[in-house]
């Protein structure tokens, strides 16, 4: 419902204020379930490089949570959320490195596994849905030399 009050008013002020206060809520829920994964996969590599893409993230929009809504905040913001998306386009495969990192150095048992795959399938969801809200206010709201062709 919130993303139809978003989308249905197509306004850049409207979108600016939902998601400088929703974004943070579901970037802190992914690093909580990252932080609740196996110790093992925590200190792989990858992982940690997943990890740290999510707390720069969450930093750089913390930064406008109580940031006056001008049009050169509203600009800063939008491109914000280019670096931000950007950043996290390579989150699947180094996450899957990291798995993979886990297996090659440590035994998982069958449970180990299905945590992992209960983490990665509620991992994903929360991805999908966050990059969703960052392409329809980005799509909707910057200049056209900074669109993207594709998705």
């Amino acid at each position: 419902m919130l993303l139809l009050f978003v989308g249905l008013s197509a306004c850049e002020r409207k979108s600016f204020v939902f998601l400088r206060k929703e974004l943070p809520v579901r970037l802190a829920n992914i690093m909580k379930e990252i932080h609740l994964l196996p110790e093992n996969l925590l200190r792989m590599p990858s992982v940690g490089l997943v990890n740290n893409w999510y707390m720069r993230s969450f930093d750089e929009i913390l930064e406008f949570e109580k940031t006056e809504v001008t049009n050169k905040n509203l600009e800063r913001f939008c491109e914000s959320l280019v670096k931000i998306r950007n950043r996290h386009t390579d989150v699947i495969p180094t996450m899957a490195q990291g798995i993979l990192e886990l297996k090659e150095s440590h035994e998982v048992n069958q449970q180990t596994e299905n945590s992992i795959q209960y983490f990665l399938d509620r991992f994903y969801m929360s991805r999908i849905s966050i990059r969703m809200l960052i392409n329809q206010h980005t799509q909707l709201h910057e200049k056209p030399n900074l669109r993207t062709s594709g998705f």
